[in-house]
This record gives structure tokens, sequence and C-alpha cells, in this order.
């Protein structure tokens, strides 16, 4: 299984990239991500593999990878679909979504109808746990969304990751820094 990618960005076509690596080209869906030609980045990948294709979808962090590997185990939702709800909405959204069952959310999504919304939510809302509880917008600044959803992954009660984000420093600013710090920090 390739879990990741790291090397250049070799060319841009519509939602896909080809990311070279050691001299071997990987296309990778992305969807409308902001790269360009050149750069150097590291993917996540899930390699999805049919009776009639293999293809790799690139995420930029673990937390939307594990996001879309829930996706994909309800019936009816495949890389594609899993993909394109990714696409089009924040990982952290789509969380609140399931968590509140906000069907009308899935729903505006290109490709998924209301059934799908609602197999979307009972399905994956027990394995998300009770993040619907979870009100991420009082007194949370918005980027520490996805430290949070990280925290609760892993298993944290509200309170605990509450109590540990007021004290991180404001001096870290890549989410595996900050999870870090906070895994180091929960309990003191």
């Amino acid at each position: 299984m390739i879990s990741s990618l790291k090397g250049r960005v070799n060319r841009i076509s519509g939602n896909y990239i080809e990311v070279e690596v050691g001299g071997v080209g990987y296309l990778i869906w992305v969807g409308r991500k902001n790269y360009s030609e050149g750069q150097e980045i590291k993917i996540y990948t899930f390699l999805a593999v049919s009776e009639n294709d293999l293809a790799l979808y690139g995420f930029e962090n673990f937390e939307d990878l594990d996001l879309f590997k829930m996706l994909i185990t309800v019936s009816g939702v495949g890389p594609k679909s899993a993909a394109q709800i990714l696409e089009q909405c924040r990982g952290i959204e789509v969380i609140k979504a399931i968590g509140e069952a906000d069907t009308s959310f899935f729903e505006k999504i290109k490709g998924v109808g209301k059934k799908t919304a609602q197999r979307i939510i009972v399905d994956l809302k027990s394995k998300i746990g009770g993040l619907g509880e979870l009100n991420l917008k009082e007194d949370l600044p918005l980027f520490e969304d996805d430290v949070v959803l990280s925290l609760r992954q892993l298993g944290f009660e509200r309170k605990e990751i509450e109590n540990v984000i007021k004290k991180m420093p404001k001096d870290i600013d890549i989410l595996e820094d900050k999870v870090s710090w906070c895994l180091q920090n929960l309990g003191r």
C-alpha cells in the first residue's frame, strides 16, 4: 500500500497532480487544492483498487485521510463520492454534520442524495463518537478545529481538549506540532 509520497509536483491537470518520486510519476487525485508545478510536497495517499481501475487519492493530512477511509465504508459511498465530499467541504464540517445528523449538508454535495446522506450519518455517527456534542465555536479559534478533531479521534474528552488548547503557545503553527504539544500536555 502506498501510504504517503514525498516529491515534486510535475504537472497539474484538473483535480489531479503528478508527483515525481525517485524518477517515477504518480498521478494523484487531490481535488481543487492549490499546488504549483515544481513544488515539493508530502501527501498522504489511499490506493483504491477496483475491477477496472487503480487510483491514488491524496490528502494534506492524516485526519482527512482517516475521514475518507471512514466515508468509503458506507454502503453506496465509493472513493469518488468520498473524495467529492472532501473536495467540497472541510473535514471538520463533515464531522459536525454527522454529529448533528444534518442530512441537508450532504444533499448539497453533487452525487449525494437523501438516502446516501442518511446512511453516512447512521453508519459513521458511532465511529466518530460524541462529536455532535462538541461545540467547536465556543471559545476556540477556527484554526484549532483540526486539532480538536484529531484529539477527539484519539478518544480525549471535550473538557480535556478545551483546557489544553487554552494553554497551547501561540507560536506553534504546524498541525502535527500542535497535536503533539497537546498530547504531551494533556492531564497537566
